[in-house]
């Protein structure tokens, strides 16, 4: 019996065949159970926030929902949602705004417990609906805002003032890691990849730079005055105080209640304009109700495409129409170079139960050269403000003492603050990535690879490369060629602060195959004093063939570029000019400056010009003058950046006005000429928004005396096909010469103009212009016979050059700017003197030129 208990019990395959199919059964049945329970018992618990994706700031009241079960909600004034949902099925999570893209997500029960991180981008979300009514709330909440403009509106208060922190991040997108890990340019440089961000947005990006700023500043309405205090600025890598003071707020505030918001030097149409209804539709879509206070959302976009205006929201407070926060974006139809998107974000709080004041600022634009997924850097600038007093009596009597409308200074060491100091200045502390950034340039800054390399990038940009305490360059001068001294080449060399801080030393030699003949230059400049009047002193000695009057940005003759670019057929005329001069600047302050100069030259002329035979002297060398010349000038408010020895315009709001006033002595160092000149110039750039900007230059001089060409006015013309700005482009150089002229040069730039109603050139950001440039001039008898020329086969005397007596030379112009975002073209047509005056060349032109823009 035992045996038999013990025994093994055999099945059949029969029976074995149904233990196996109902132990699958069972299991079957178990799994079925399990997930029967999991879908019907499941609760998921979710939370999130809703941002800007660009401005990286909370959407308030944007609806989150799901659309299978049609659970949904709106976020707080955060921008934070959360769920909790019993028996959740697998379903899809929606975010929507107006004025963003619909966002989708899908949710599962995995994702049980998560806390999501939701960046809108801006767009139209699709099946938007448009509600037409036949009361327009947009249009009427709007002139409830422009009622309260002026009470609002911060430059309409008596005074102001505030501690202001600027704070400037550049990043980097759409950077490839592993391809710049192996390009051997960048590769010893790997270690600041570790830093690429791929969890702050949806695209990664590498942290690049930053610059901090703060600054006290303060505004007075009547009479206008502004001051700003730059009591700190962090920039690390270089150290250029002119720099910190552009930095400032004077330079980048942006007032919604303007008629207009300047971006990167360029008028757009503010929603808040005297005549915003002309350029933009406005609705509300929704209203909310915070801490007891009705809300409305404002939204506004622009009427017609290609205009320079905003689209965004903001929101509106019931009654009192206070706008508490507001966004704003550029279209992607904005008329604008290089930049992919802009925002603007800014909040307002309360100061009293009548006036408002700006809390925060925010400025992002993401800068593109080529297409769209290409190198992208994004600049993120945010302000914010601390200590606001305004209708002070204090900031009256301090302004009493300030006698020109604005006036930026900055602390004696403003950039030389330590990391210890910045962490008590700062509103807010670092985030994780600036503080990245700082410790990979301190990194950087100190490899002898990354030096080596920034020098080789200066060079191939500047022309100018630095070995040691000397600099060589620029690379763009070593080789030319013209008629007189066949190919030519040139050497220059000069000193950098790294020898000496206020002088610099410069010069060139240059030698020409043809003619077999050395020239050069040598120069000193002093710089006496930098702050708070500039006094610099520059003493040079030349000898060199005259290639023209040359401006900032344009080509000059001794230039490898100009070599492919000369008019055909054209006599060019050669002149040799040994110029010892001296100069003294002064900077007189208020925008007055004088500029003394004594020179003494000679000229030789070289070919197609009246030799230095055809002048008879009495007493000195011919072709030789010994001047004195005094340059007043007049720019008020004008702003620079300053290098190590020069400083270079950024212009002015108000007209430039010039001076000059020379005389010649005979009989010092051989000098052969008693003469007087006088001129005027008049200049200034109008903007007339929303239709660009009017450029005019207005002009005129008189020379007293008998004298040669080489002291007479010789007016400006063009040998290349190089558009000049302030030259006769249909005019030759030495072609036209006057004892007493006048003219005027005006150019109008449209933006968009005609462009912005085609589709194809307002999708190329064609922009339009016209100018006109007119000319009256006279030369004495006198004058007009003693320069001239011996005609080879008659012997003859003809005149060497043209006078405009009774004539007055016009070219007008117009053409396509813009293209490709660098590239203008130029048709200019010589309106007068007629063909029978002035010949039948050069009467039509076709012209290019290059700048970069925004």
């Amino acid at each position: 019996m035992a045996d038999n208990q013990n025994r093994p019990v055999k099945r059949t395959y029969k029976q074995n065949y149904y233990f196996l199919k109902i132990f699958r059964i069972n299991i079957l049945f178990f799994i079925l159970l399990f997930a029967c329970a999991f879908s019907f018992g499941q609760s998921l618990t979710i939370s999130g926030t809703v941002l800007d994706g660009h401005t990286k700031e909370p959407v308030s009241y944007a609806s989150v929902y799901f659309t299978k079960s049609g659970y949904g909600k709106i976020t707080d004034t955060a921008g934070h949602f959360s769920f909790v949902i019993n028996n959740f099925k697998d379903d899809t999570l929606q975010v929507s705004f107006i004025g963003f893209a619909l966002y989708s997500l899908p949710i599962n029960g995995l994702q049980n417990n998560k806390t999501l991180n939701i960046q809108l981008e801006r767009g139209s979300a699709k099946g938007e609906v448009v509600v037409k009514a036949k009361w327009n709330r947009g249009l009427y909440l709007w002139k409830k805002i422009m009622s309260k403009k002026k009470q609002y509106n911060r430059y309409d208060l008596g005074n102001f003032s505030y501690e202001a922190y600027n704070k400037l991040e550049i990043d980097i997108k759409n950077f490839n890691a592993d391809k710049a890990k192996k390009n051997f340019l960048l590769k010893n440089f790997s270690f600041i990849f570790d830093n690429i961000d791929s969890t702050s947005e949806s695209t990664p990006f590498l942290p690049a730079y930053l610059i901090e700023t703060l600054s006290d500043y303060a505004y007075q309405n009547n009479p206008k005055k502004f001051n700003e205090h730059v009591k700190a600025s962090k920039t690390v890598g270089f150290k250029n105080e002119s720099f910190a003071k552009l930095l400032g707020v004077m330079n980048q505030n942006v007032s919604i209640y303007s008629n207009y918001v300047n971006v990167m030097d360029k008028d757009f149409i503010s929603p808040f304009h005297d005549n915003a209804d002309a350029y933009y539709i406005f609705t509300v879509p929704d209203t909310q109700l915070v801490n007891g206070t009705k809300l409305y959302h404002f939204v506004f976009r622009p009427k017609r495409p290609g205009q320079n205006t905003f689209e965004g929201d903001a929101w509106v407070k019931e009654q009192s129409y206070q706008i508490t926060k507001i966004s704003m974006y550029l279209g992607k139809d904005a008329n604008i170079n290089f930049i992919d998107r802009i925002s603007v974000f800014q909040e307002y709080i309360p100061i009293n139960d009548s006036t408002i004041f700006l809390n925060r600022d925010k400025f992002f634009a993401d800068f593109r050269v080529m297409g769209k997924k290409s190198l992208t850097l994004i600049g993120r600038k945010t302000t914010s403000y601390k200590d606001i007093n305004i209708n002070s009596d204090s900031l009256t009597a301090a302004f009493k003492d300030q006698r020109i409308e604005e006036l930026v200074t900055s602390g004696k060491n403003v950039i030389q603050n330590a990391d210890s100091v910045w962490k008590d200045l700062r509103h807010d502390s670092l985030s994780k990535n600036e503080k990245t950034i700082y410790a990979t340039i301190d990194k950087l800054i100190e490899m002898p690879k990354f030096q080596k390399f920034q020098r080789n990038l200066r060079f191939l940009a500047t022309g100018y490369k630095d070995f040691g305490k000397i600099e060589l360059g620029p690379w763009f001068n070593w080789i030319s060629a013209d008629t007189v001294q066949g190919t030519r080449f040139r050497f220059d060399v000069g000193t950098n602060s790294k020898l000496m801080k206020n002088v610099y030393l410069h010069g060139y030699l240059a030698y020409g195959l043809r003619d077999k003949r050395f020239k050069g230059q040598a120069e000193a400049y002093w710089i006496v004093n930098r702050e708070p009047k500039r006094i610099r002193l520059h003493l040079s000695y030349q000898n060199d063939v005259d290639n023209g009057i040359n401006q900032v940005g344009e080509v000059s003759q001794d230039n490898v570029f100009s070599l492919a670019i000369r008019k055909p057929n054209n006599n060019r005329k050669f002149i040799n000019v040994r110029d010892l001069r001296f100069e003294v600047f002064n900077d007189l302050g208020k925008g007055f400056s004088s500029e003394w100069f004594v020179s003494h030259r000679h000229y030789t002329p070289l070919l197609n010009l009246p030799p230095d035979s055809n002048f008879a002297v009495t007493s000195g060398t011919k072709l030789t003058n010994f001047e004195i010349a005094l340059k007043l000038r007049f720019a008020y408010l004008e702003r620079f950046i300053e290098t190590d020895y020069n400083r270079y315009s950024l212009g002015t709001k108000y007209p430039i006005v010039e001076l000059l006033v020379a005389k010649g002595f005979a009989g010092v160092f051989n000098s052969a000429y008693n003469y007087t000149k006088l001129s005027l110039t008049v200049k200034d750039n109008l903007r007339i928004s929303p239709y660009g900007i009017i450029s005019y230059k207005v002009f005129g001089g008189k020379i007293f005396g008998t004298m040669p060409f080489t002291n007479l006015e010789n007016h400006q013309g063009n040998d290349i096909f190089y558009y000049s700005q302030s030259a006769y482009n249909l005019m030759n150089r030495f072609e036209y010469l006057s004892d007493q002229y006048a003219g005027a040069n005006v150019e109008h730039n449209f933006g968009s103009g005609i462009f912005r109603f085609i589709p194809f050139t307002r999708k190329m950001k064609w922009r339009q212009f016209w100018n006109v440039k007119a000319l009256w001039g006279s030369l004495s008898d006198e004058n007009y016979a003693l320069n001239y020329i011996v005609d080879a086969d008659t012997r003859a005397k003809i005149p060497a050059f043209k006078r405009l007596n009774d004539q007055t030379y016009i070219e007008v112009g117009t053409g396509i700017d813009n293209i490709f975002k660098v590239f203008r073209l130029d048709f200019v047509w010589r309106v007068s003197p007629s063909s029978t005056f002035a010949g039948k060349q050069n009467q039509f032109g076709i012209f290019g030129s290059f700048r970069i823009q925004f």
